[in-house]
């Protein structure tokens, strides 16, 4: 028996489901026994426990799963969302930036929120982020599920037993957290050139965390990096993060959770990852040697640019001997 009509992946353990067909017609329209069902066959399969949150739209269902931790059931409709006393990190996408914002104009709950006009908002976090606010702070959501939605990052974060002695443990960690990320790429067939480190820092005057090697109370830090080309080289991926972690100067002692994640992907199997304009320009239509007397050897022809495509202007930037080789490739493949 189906479990859903139409599913969305959020991560490695969260999704969204749209079960309305399938409630009416296998579960007597109540989709408490389909969630039951759901955390029944998890528990099988993985001795895995499962909280389950119900609602007629993305919102109430993602706040409903807050609230059914650990391990439960909750179920929420507008009216009672609205009974609810939220804070403003309770709203999905309402990060550290956005609460410290909206605080220092006295607007510390969902209810603040709602009780402020949307221009007042508009005023404090800008007019995207406060439309979204606005709406969600009164129970609506619009946003239907995209099953076939592209990927657009790939990232792991690790948030228990993570204790470091020394700069080098820190650094190591990061090299093997990349090759996660990265193995996946490449699984996928795609590539990124942006990184971001996420760091948790442990808070002065906390004590131990409550969980046995949990990151407990922490400060969060991110950095961002472009990277010159598009790759999924894991090495890459580790020395821009190592820097990133070299900025934020943060005592490796005190760091408590790492994640990466890449982003601006290419195309599924695209060729964006084989290298720079000047590569991809000198090795896409020539035969190269590998040393005097040794058989010469094709090198991988690269999907280029129709002659209406080419922008001279582009060319003109690059440096001087990627022009040329660019200028004797146009004469080579156009003539």
């Amino acid at each position: 028996t189906p479990i859903a009509d139409e599913t969305q992946a959020v991560s490695i353990d969260e999704a969204l489901l749209d079960v309305t067909e399938c409630v009416s017609r296998d579960y007597n329209g109540d989709p408490r026994i389909l969630a039951e069902h759901i955390r029944s066959l998890v528990f099988q399969e993985t001795r895995c426990t499962v909280s389950i949150g119900i609602g007629p739209s993305i919102l109430l269902a993602r706040v409903a799963t807050k609230k059914a931790k650990p391990d439960g059931i909750c179920s929420l409709d507008i009216r009672s969302f609205l009974q609810l006393d939220l804070d403003i990190r309770d709203l999905p996408g309402a990060g550290y930036a956005v609460e410290e914002s909206l605080a220092a104009h006295g607007i510390k709950s969902v209810a603040d929120i709602r009780a402020h006009d949307l221009q007042r908002l508009q005023a404090i976090c800008g007019e995207k982020t406060a439309l979204t606010l606005h709406n969600f702070s009164k129970g609506i959501d619009a946003r239907r599920l995209e099953s076939d939605k592209l990927r657009q990052m790939f990232g792991a974060e690790i948030g228990w037993g993570v204790r470091f002695s020394s700069q080098e443990e820190a650094d190591d960690f990061i090299a093997r957290l990349s090759k996660e990320v990265c193995g996946a790429m490449a699984a996928a067939e795609r590539a990124g050139s942006l990184v971001t480190l996420k760091i948790k820092k442990r808070r002065e005057g906390y004590g131990k965390p409550g969980k046995f090697l949990g990151h407990g109370v922490c400060d969060s830090f991110s950095k961002s990096a472009d990277l010159p080309q598009m790759t999924s080289n894991p090495e890459k991926i580790a020395d821009a993060c190592v820097r990133l972690l070299r900025q934020m100067d943060i005592d490796p002692l005190d760091i408590r959770s790492v994640g990466i994640q890449v982003q601006k992907l290419n195309s599924p199997g695209s060729s964006g990852a084989a290298g720079d304009i000047g590569t991809i320009l000198a090795n896409g239509s020539k035969v190269v040697s590998e040393g005097r007397g040794k058989e010469k050897a094709k090198v991988a022809f690269h999907d280029l640019p129709t002659a209406s495509q080419l922008d001279a202007s582009v060319l003109d930037e690059l440096p001087e001997k990627d022009q040329l080789r660019g200028e004797q490739l146009c004469k080579n493949i156009f003539r």
